[in-house]
């Protein structure tokens, strides 16, 4: 799938992704990258991270990679200061990264709980709040967090997933108070089923895929790149007074 839209405002400006290295941050990376924009992508994945950069920047693009565990909030913190002195202040913040690990809910302890919120949910809130000094300084930005629909529908076998991405919503509808007099606009962006390459490894069935279709309104797989053409309209000032909202890609399941 081609992206055809060009937002003539994104280029030069800079943007960090987190969990850049594959899925849907890849095809938001190289969907940046194509509008000029300078990309900051971070990533527990050093290997597939390094080799994004490395093939964008051999095709003219201005993209660096930065290995973190965005677990350790100090750690994130030196990434994002380290790519901010690559990039120059962000403009456009995407808090991407997570991981729907499956779980039985008697297998949940305590630890296993807390470290799904660190994966899913903490480090968007710092993230955030990093880049929102670098946005007011510019006159404003775009933080876009990403949800997803499987708490809609109330998933089973990840309800620490869940949960967490339940809260984006939350968030994001908070910090858009918090940040909007700053012009920054904060929106969550919501996938569906994206037929990412783990998914199709790991979880894809002909009886799955069949029972998505049924369920879509449009018929077709969802792919990572009608994600990557959402966060572009939300990255761009052409989505200047959208703040606070739920925008859902999941082809009219929810």
């Amino acid at each position: 799938m081609a992206l055809a839209a060009i937002y003539p405002d994104l280029a030069g400006k800079a943007a960090l992704v987190t969990g850049g290295a594959d899925g849907i941050g890849q095809a938001i990376v190289e969907a940046l990258a194509c509008q000029k924009v300078r990309v900051a992508s971070l990533d527990v994945d050093k290997e597939r991270g390094e080799a994004l950069a490395k093939r964008l920047t051999e095709n003219g693009a201005a993209v660096s990679f930065h290995a973190v565990d965005l677990r350790d909030i100090a750690m994130t913190q030196a990434a994002i200061a380290s790519a901010r002195t690559v990039c120059g202040p962000f403009a456009i913040g995407i808090n991407n990264a997570g991981h729907d690990e499956r779980h039985a809910f008697d297998a949940v302890t305590p630890d296993y709980w807390d470290d799904r919120f660190a994966v899913n949910l903490r480090p968007m809130m710092f993230v955030a709040q990093n880049l929102a000094a670098d946005m007011k300084a510019l006159g404003g930005g775009s933080l876009i967090n990403l949800g997803s629909t499987s708490w809609m529908k109330g998933a089973p076998g990840m309800i620490a997933y869940t949960t967490a991405k339940a809260a984006v919503l939350g968030f994001t509808r908070s910090l858009a108070r918090e940040l909007g007099s700053d012009n920054i606009r904060v929106n969550c962006l919501t996938p569906g089923w994206v037929m990412t390459e783990r998914q199709r490894r790991l979880h894809m069935t002909p009886e799955r895929s069949q029972a998505a279709q049924r369920a879509q309104a449009l018929k077709g797989e969802i792919l990572p790149a009608d994600i990557a053409a959402m966060a572009l309209f939300l990255a761009s000032d052409v989505s200047r007074m959208c703040t606070g909202q739920n925008f859902i890609v999941d082809a009219g399941t929810v």
